[in-house]
């Protein structure tokens, strides 16, 4: 496997689980959106057509920047789109890649345990929102930063992580 894919197959990762975004949001990032210096990715394509800003530490900045400058040039083609994530052909990568780029990013682990947890696009969604619970962040800050139009969205991760918590014990 090439740097490059290994460098985008990061960059996936990032947006789908360390920014909460969805499969679409994710495929819609163009390399504008990236705003290094805010600390902010702008979502322009949100569920409904909602905008957000979505916060970014700074070592996952790291990761976006390194396959922006470096990952993505080596892509045939892309010069000639916007699109943050391309294609091996240099074409804004679809959803069914995305999620097929994760089960190969799953297989490559050669890790019993996580491929047996039959990780999906959405099940990264649903680890970052119940992370951010089990660390006390505020139900209307998750529900912000998952571009959620009510806080019934996000309660169903109260009830995840309730569960988690009685299976522990």
């Amino acid at each position: 496997m090439s740097e490059h894919f290994q460098m985008r197959d990061r960059a996936i990762l990032v947006l789908l689980y360390s920014c909460g975004l969805r499969r679409n949001e994710a495929v819609h990032i163009n390399c504008e959106d990236i705003l290094f210096d805010k600390g902010r990715i702008y979502v322009r394509k949100g569920k409904n057509y909602k905008e957000r800003f979505v916060p970014i530490n700074t070592y996952n900045l790291s990761i976006l920047q390194d396959y922006l400058y470096e990952g993505r040039p080596e892509f045939q083609n892309n010069y000639q789109t916007d699109a943050f994530l391309i294609s091996q052909r240099g074409t804004r990568i679809n959803d069914m890649s995305i999620a097929n780029r994760l089960k190969y990013i799953v297989d490559a682990s050669e890790d019993e345990n996580i491929q047996a947890k039959n990780i999906t696009l959405h099940t990264l969604r649903h680890s970052i929102a119940t992370h951010l619970m089990q660390n006390k962040v505020p139900m209307k800050s998750i529900s912000q930063f998952l571009g959620h139009s009510s806080l019934e969205s996000t309660q169903i991760y109260t009830h995840l992580v309730n569960m988690n918590e009685h299976e522990i014990i």
